[in-house]
């Protein structure tokens, strides 16, 4: 059964699960160092062009931790110079409606990895919120 089918017939009882998609890389470097608005426009149209399959993802209506693990060909970057990227992944995910709000009732936590690959691309991982008592 297909992963999205099973978690659209049982979604209180998923409690984690995980999406690969392509990116483009970009480092968060390049924004500070004054990327033209423009430029971030193009990069963020393509990015929901590239998680156009997140559409199919069911509708998530409670709190969840978020972790992107980026795999790089060459050059892999500092898990740091990664957020830019899963910032854009995450508006992606409430563009495509899998997440309500980006906001803190929505989203607990979020952690970047970064490692070789044989190809750019992103692996996130979506975790129901779970409170540390």
């Amino acid at each position: 059964m297909k992963l999205e089918k099973l978690i659209k017939r049982n979604i209180e009882a998923v409690t984690s699960f995980k999406i690969e998609t392509d990116i483009i890389k970009i480092s968060s470097n390049k924004i500070y160092a004054g990327e033209h608005w423009r430029k971030r426009k193009k990069l963020k149209d393509n990015y929901l062009f590239l998680t156009n399959s997140f559409k199919t993802l069911p509708k998530l209506d409670f709190k969840v931790n978020l972790y992107f693990s980026f795999y790089f060909k060459k050059n892999a970057l500092d898990s740091s110079n990664c957020f830019y990227m899963a910032k854009i992944l995450e508006d992606c995910l409430v563009h495509h409606q899998v997440l309500q709000d980006d906001t803190v009732k929505y989203v607990g936590q979020v952690s970047c990895e970064s490692k070789k690959g044989n190809k750019d691309y992103c692996v996130i991982t979506i975790d129901r919120y779970k409170q540390n008592i």
